[in-house]
């Protein structure tokens, strides 16, 4: 890991190009001229610094790989494939370009302005990123660069970004094929795949603030951000985050003033509260261990937020998609088809800690599901599509959950007794014969796995070592 210094060092604004930098400086001059009405004027640091977002950690290590053969498979920042070799030569090069050195972006907020999607990032000026509702089939895409007919490096960012939060159902090891409007084919319209992803969803996803006409003008925290803050601030110590600084983070309080006499963590949570650019860079610091980058918790944290919104039986924005059920079963199925993944295709078997949390995951997932054995939704609807236990458990004789909990068998026996309870509940609730049974054959051997199980003690040690605070 670098030192602080120097990844702050390639900020500097004196560290490019003349000619880059005068061309960046009329470039905002001009897009600040033509577009009065923006919504999103930025806060105070929007023209500051610039940090790496999502997936892009480790880009100095391996985020893209080419060769003097410029292969016609490319790897993107999020380590998605994309083939480019069908697409015109100057849309290639801007492809290969914005790919190997990706831009330092850093996504401030994203909100729903009609019949469009708008996203701003910071990268040294401010971008914004436009994707409107199609037109005779396509969505029009645009960016305040006005980059001359090709994807600029903004739009190829950001819908990689996007791409990579919403392709559930597309093998990730495949490569995607690019589009010459800057994104995977695979992906369809994307002011639709936004639409039925919803926004609110992937702006979690993206680490991005969402803008509501409700929000806008009120200083209630980003739930999801101080969610994250927890998470890097005790990771610093090693710590259980759902139970770090209770006294900061069970009950949020902002206050005035963003500096907090005697208590450092308090200041630097509010600090990654307000600062996107220091949010991105403190997290781009973080290992990829540390429980902000752990894919399983980012999934279940997914999953949760879209039970939340089914729960809440609220009417969507727009043209986005119903809140309903088989909205929520989507995302669901999705998600543990990401967790399937991440265990079944890396090069290396989880670690301990790696498997725990993915066992974890995957327990809270089923849970989360048995206890919604009741309709949520319109009367009319068929049951399976009002009852979200009936539709992932109770009419399915699929191996929902259990398929996965049976590639990682030790640290699955570490949640017998939760799952001993939750089959309790099936039975009571009713599945089909054939789930019941594997789900009993599963319990026996978690049963025999258990025994003399190594893993026990990494449950106790999760937490990590204390280490003296300054407050």
């Amino acid at each position: 890991m670098s030192a602080p210094v120097s990844r702050f060092s390639r900020l500097s604004l004196e560290s490019m190009p003349p000619e880059t930098r005068s061309r960046t400086r009329a470039q905002s001059l001009s897009a600040e001229s033509e577009q009065p009405n923006r919504d999103d004027e930025s806060t105070s640091s929007s023209s500051s610094e610039s940090e790496l977002d999502s997936d892009s950690s480790d880009f100095d290590d391996d985020s893209s790989e080419f060769d003097d053969g410029e292969p016609s498979a490319i790897r993107s920042p999020t380590k998605l494939t994309y083939t480019v070799d069908h697409l015109p030569e100057a849309t290639q090069e801007a492809v290969r370009d914005t790919f190997k050195e990706p831009p330092r972006i850093a996504l401030q907020k994203c909100r729903r302005i009609n019949n469009t999607y708008a996203f701003q990032m910071t990268e040294l000026v401010t971008r914004s990123i436009r994707i409107r509702a199609p037109e005779n089939g396509i969505s029009n895409l645009s960016c305040s660069c006005r980059s001359d007919g090709q994807p600029c490096e903004h739009l190829l960012w950001l819908l990689d970004q996007i791409v990579k939060q919403t392709m559930y159902d597309h093998d990730l090891a495949k490569p995607l094929k690019m589009n010459q409007d800057g994104y995977a084919e695979e992906m369809g319209d994307p002011f639709q795949k936004i639409a039925n992803y919803h926004l609110d969803v992937l702006a979690d996803g993206l680490h991005c603030k969402l803008v509501t006409p409700h929000s806008e003008y009120n200083n209630e925290p980003d739930i999801y951000r101080a969610q994250e803050a927890r998470e890097i601030l005790s990771s610093v110590y090693e710590e259980d985050p759902d139970s770090f600084r209770p006294d900061i983070f069970d009950q949020i309080s902002l206050g005035k003033k963003l500096l907090k006499r005697h208590d450092l963590e308090q200041t630097i949570f509010r600090m990654l509260l307000d600062n996107h650019h220091f949010f991105h860079y403190f997290r781009s610091a973080s290992r990829p261990t540390d429980p902000v980058n752990d894919p399983f918790r980012k999934l279940t944290q997914r999953i949760d937020r879209v039970l939340r919104d089914l729960d809440a039986d609220q009417s969507p924005s727009g043209s986005e998609s119903p809140r309903d059920v088989p909205w929520a079963a989507s995302h669901i199925l999705g998600c543990v088809r990401r967790m399937r993944h991440e265990i079944y295709t890396r090069d290396s078997p989880l670690s301990a800690r790696e498997a725990l949390s993915a066992a974890r995951s995957l327990v809270h997932i089923l849970d989360s599901v048995v206890a919604r054995n009741r309709d949520q939704g319109q009367a009319s609807a068929p049951r399976v599509d009002r009852n979200l236990y009936l539709r992932l458990v109770g009419d399915r004789d699929q191996d929902f959950i259990l398929s996965v909990l049976n590639l990682i068998p030790e640290a699955a026996s570490q949640f017998l007794h939760n799952l001993e309870a939750i089959l309790e509940r099936i039975e009571v609730y009713g599945a089909p014969a054939g789930y019941v049974e594997r789900y009993r054959a599963m319990l026996g051997r978690l049963r025999a796995s258990s025994t003399g199980s190594g893993l026990k003690r990494s449950v106790r040690q999760t937490g990590g070592r204390r280490t003296k605070r300054v407050r």
